[in-house]
């Protein structure tokens, strides 16, 4: 039996386990395995993934992201915030850092619990895919922010899911497009969004890995943010409401948003947020 040591932590509500293996002492079945168990949340500790903060030679760490089921997860971003929360709360990192996931470069500045996080311009955008979903149709937008997501407004939903989005059924929304053809192998997340006053965009999320949905989504924001300018000209910076009743900031200076890869220009695309350490605990791996 191994005990890992981690800490707890959440951003919108968007709630993680990070571990500090910076000496490379759990291998990877051992993660996968802690990441499953901990993850649940009557048996374990209860989250939406795992975060290990890694070494790196050219950056101030490297945060590996691990969903729920064990597989090794896409960007996360409210992820990202809490493990430069956790970085700066523990002396790893400087108020102002740099850490690699996936073999991409982000930036972050924490300013007490508020977290900045600056991402690359998007790996795709797809805009206006018709997509047949049981004998209906619906139109969307797909945007790869560093995980891949579907975009739609609760309007756009085929007419027998239609419904105010708190009265959305995300979870059938979700599975309906998730498995999509249109995005396999890889699977995609699932945003619905609705336009509240002031120009607030309100967002529900389901993700993949969790398969279900969360009370926030930081790469689900990013995108939610770009799709509310291109789709109603909402300037940014774009405020969101999660599901949970958190608001994340979306900051982006835009070009042409409908052309695809290299071609579009998008820069300065950062999230802002709230993020929090909640509590340190020892969790104690069973063999396999």
């Amino acid at each position: 039996m191994r005990i890992i040591h981690f800490t707890k932590a959440e951003g919108a509500q968007n709630d993680f386990v990070i571990v500090d293996d910076r000496e490379g002492d759990i291998p990877e079945e051992e993660r996968r395995r802690f990441a499953m168990r901990s993850a649940h949340r009557r048996k374990g500790v209860g989250s939406d993934g795992t975060i290990f903060i890694d070494t790196s030679e050219t950056h101030d760490f490297h945060m590996s992201f691990y969903n729920p089921d064990g597989s090794i997860g896409s960007m996360c971003g409210n992820g990202g915030r809490c493990a430069a929360l956790f970085a700066v709360q523990n002396g790893i990192a400087g108020h102002d850092m740099r850490f690699t996931v996936l073999n991409h470069g982000y930036h972050a500045q924490v300013e007490g619990n508020t977290v900045r996080l600056t991402f690359p311009q998007p790996l795709e955008i797809r805009s206006a895919l018709s997509l047949e979903c049981e004998d209906e149709y619906c139109t969307v937008d797909y945007i790869d922010t560093g995980a891949p997501h579907v975009v739609l407004f609760a309007s756009q939903l085929p007419p027998s899911l239609r419904a105010p989005l708190a009265m959305v059924d995300m979870h059938r929304v979700g599975m309906l497009l998730r498995y999509h053809p249109a995005f396999a192998p890889r699977g995609t997340n699932v945003n619905v969004l609705e336009k509240e006053a002031d120009d607030v965009i309100a967002i529900r999320t389901f993700e993949k890995g969790v398969e279900g949905e969360t009370e926030a989504c930081g790469t689900g924001a990013l995108a939610g943010g770009m799709i509310a300018h291109l789709r109603l000209g909402v300037p940014p910076p774009i405020t969101l409401r999660t599901h949970g009743g958190d608001e994340l900031r979306v900051h982006f200076t835009l070009g042409d948003i409908t052309k695809t890869t290299p071609e579009y220009d998008i820069s300065e695309l950062i999230l802002e947020g709230p993020a929090r350490l909640v509590f340190d605990g020892c969790f104690f791996l069973p063999d396999a």
